[in-house]
């Protein structure tokens, strides 16, 4: 699933993502624009740590998880919240 770093609260990741076929790539956040879902990722203490656009969670849940995966180790980060991009919508836990 393509996923892209749009906003980064914590340093050195914007653009840093993953193209449709899951390779690591790096690009610029208006490329995220493109994208149908915003998600924020945070650490476990609940402080937010980027926010970024993804392709269609609802459709695909198991690849929205590649964000989470992703920025894990290096950066801790523990949950995954999403909602469709340009709405009022709550934000959603990503949840198996």
């Amino acid at each position: 699933m393509r996923w892209i770093v749009t906003v980064d609260h914590h340093g050195g990741c914007i653009g840093l993502g993953e193209d449709a076929n899951g390779a690591p790539v790096r690009g610029i956040p208006e490329q995220g624009e493109a994208l149908p879902m915003e998600f924020r990722l945070y650490d476990a203490s609940g402080d937010l740590l980027f926010e970024g656009r993804c392709g269609d969670i609802d459709a695909d849940w198991w690849h929205g998880f590649e964000p989470l995966n992703y920025l894990w180790q290096p950066f801790r980060c523990r949950r995954l919240s999403y909602r469709r991009a340009g709405t009022d919508e709550m934000w959603r836990w990503l949840r198996p």
